[in-house]
Parts: structure tokens; C-alpha cells; sequence
């Protein structure tokens, strides 16, 4: 089983997580590594939302932290705008 990415703006992001009460760090933080990892190249809506993030990650940052509420942000962003397909019924 395949998935795709909506690509989704970081405006949607935001309210996204607004709604669910994620403080602006953990929101920026998600929105970066969500952003970092399902991007579809420079004209996406996801590669401009982690350009213009205000998120900067260290030197030594991978992702997201585990045990983190960004962790937990970066989940709902995955579970709203990543979605399993199969390829198989397109044939």
C-alpha cells in the first residue's frame, strides 16, 4: 500500500493545529519536519511552508523529538494530510 501527501498550505497547517490547542513552538516545529518530509519539490505548498517556517532546526536535528508535543503535532499532520492509496485501481 502506497500513500500520497495533500499538499497542503501552511495557513491550513496552522488552523489545523490551532484547533487542536498545539502551542506556535511545537506547531512550527511540526510544520517544519511534516513540511521537510512529505514535500513534492520548490513549487509545493510544503516546501514554501518549511522555507518561510520560523522554525529552525540544529545543527544536529533529524526530525522531530520523540516524547515531544511537536512529535505529537507532526502526528496530526500525518493523520490529516496523508492518506493510503492503492495504485492498483487506477490501471
Amino acid at each position: 500500500m502506497k500513500v500520497k501527501c495533500d499538499d497542503a498550505t501552511r495557513e491550513e497547517m496552522l488552523q489545523l493545529l490551532a484547533s487542536c490547542g498545539c502551542a506556535d513552538f511545537e506547531a512550527e516545529a511540526a510544520i517544519y519536519w511534516f513540511a521537510h518530509d512529505w514535500h513534492g519539490g520548490q513549487g509545493s505548498n510544503l516546501y514554501s511552508a518549511m522555507c518561510t517556517s520560523r522554525y529552525r532546526p540544529g545543527p544536529c536535528e533529524a526530525g522531530v523529538r520523540g516524547n515531544s508535543l511537536a512529535e505529537i503535532a507532526y502526528g496530526l499532520l500525518e493523520e490529516h494530510f496523508v492518506t493510503p492509496y492503492d495504485r492498483s485501481n487506477q490501471l
